[in-house]
């Protein structure tokens, strides 16, 4: 490697750890509050209300423009040439992306609540979900102040919010286990964890930006709030359709399977999916860290740099995957019987479908950032949605006919054909050694 890639690589690794120290805190945190949530609530409860924030957070996916996006892709040049008012017009459009999307999903959320409910079988002890825990759906978004963080090389900074937000939740839990707390005294804390990361995470932003003297100048009123960068409506709907489908997906599987399987296998079902996407956590941090370093190198339009970074890192995560398949072999039985107080028996093969599952998403780490990048985002989308008409329809079918285990299964299914709809444009492109793909300017 030359000078040029091993400073990259530094810097990639460096931001990475900062965001693996916080994801690795929010894991901890996140498998001490199911635990003690479990203890307090029971099984049933829990998963109750397991499956009224997934029908929340569904919501609020299914809705979220990927604001940082945007940011990252047209805003990298006009960040580090310090240009203020192109820069504060890009910051304006995404920060207004945020809003649209939060009160886009608090509506689709107040509409569907009640269908859903029956649907879901928490209608009978708990109606519908109330109408002031939806209203988390306003704080959800913060896509645009993650963006202006990570451009701003402050990734220390940008896992602040969310390790907040957790930490929170768990000082509510073990108060809650004490004091015998009920399902709608959890939902307020589920409530208030998502507030505080929120004010967090805009609150660092402005201060980031007003230290780097972005802010000079900067007004809300009689100032354009639309960038008028050529294509970039079409790069934000193929993004953030991408995303919300991607985690509107992950959500609606616990929802089917609490339809077809029940509340208890629910949460079964997402706990096995914490535990072995938790192990894997550590390799998926690498693509915000990866991303805006993609983009340099696509501004240089230094293909070959571009080639040699994304073949080294399939190269790592190739050690990293056996490395979590025998780890998740040996412990991931015993830890879910630690966090659910369920037997061993038959949580085995769904622990290692679901560990499969999480090492194919792996693959996907150095893919979608490069695609991105080169403005292939369009793609990636198209075969988001192709997968999706075929991979819930095959969820229900096999959890109604093999219980669990056809629910692993079908997720499995689900993230190969993801991958494969990545996989093959860049070995194209690798073979042809053809990486064209810069952005409208």
């Amino acid at each position: 490697m030359n000078s040029q890639i091993k400073a990259l690589f530094r810097r990639v690794f460096r931001n990475t750890g900062y965001l693996l120290t916080g994801r690795g805190a929010m894991a901890v945190l996140a498998l001490a509050s199911t635990a003690l949530a479990v203890r307090t609530l029971g099984l049933e409860d829990y998963g109750i209300l397991l499956l009224m924030s997934s029908f929340v957070m569904s919501c609020a996916v299914a809705t979220r423009f990927q604001a940082w996006q945007p940011l990252l892709q047209y805003g990298t040049s006009l960040y580090k040439a310090a240009e203020k008012k192109p820069f504060q017009t890009l910051f304006r459009h995404c920060s207004m992306l945020d809003a649209l999307g939060a009160l886009m999903g608090l509506a689709v959320a107040l509409f569907s609540s009640i269908w859903l409910a029956h649907l879901s079988g928490w209608a009978a002890a708990y109606g519908h979900i109330p109408l002031w825990y939806m209203t988390v759906i306003l704080f959800m978004n913060t896509g645009c102040a993650m963006g202006v963080l990570r451009l701003a090389n402050r990734y220390e900074l940008a896992v602040l919010a969310d390790t907040a937000g957790s930490v929170v939740k768990f000082v509510g839990c073990v108060t809650g286990f004490f004091l015998h707390w009920t399902l709608p005294d959890f939902l307020l804390l589920w409530y208030c964890s998502t507030a505080v990361a929120f004010v967090l995470d805009y609150g660092l932003a402005f201060w980031v930006m007003a230290r780097s003297d972005k802010l000079k100048g900067f007004r809300l009123v009689n100032v354009s709030w639309l960038s008028p960068i050529k294509g970039i409506w079409r790069f934000t709907f193929s993004t953030s359709l991408d995303q919300a489908l991607g985690r509107l997906g992950s959500r609606l599987t616990v929802l089917i399977v609490g339809a077809v399987l029940g509340p208890e296998n629910a949460a079964i079902y997402n706990v096995t999916w914490q535990i072995s996407d938790g192990m894997a956590r550590p390799a998926q941090m690498l693509t915000p860290a990866l991303y805006p370093e993609l983009v340099a190198l696509r501004d240089k339009r230094d293909w070959a740099s571009i080639r040699q970074v994304t073949n080294r890192i399939l190269q790592a995560l190739a050690i990293f995957s056996a490395v979590v398949l025998v780890v998740a072999t040996f412990v991931g039985p015993w830890l879910l019987h630690l966090l659910l107080t369920v037997p061993w028996t038959g949580t085995r093969t769904l622990l290692l479908l679901m560990t499969i599952t999480a090492i194919l998403d792996l693959w996907d780490v150095p893919l979608e950032p490069l695609l991105v990048s080169l403005n292939k985002a369009h793609q990636i989308m198209i075969g988001r949605m192709v997968t999706m008409c075929f991979s819930l329809p095959l969820l229900y079918v096999l959890a109604r006919a093999w219980g669990m285990t056809g629910a692993g299964f079908a997720t499995l299914l689900s993230e190969l054909a993801i991958l494969l709809t990545r996989l093959g444009p860049y070995l194209i492109m690798n073979r042809n050694k053809s990486f064209e793909g810069k952005p409208e300017a």
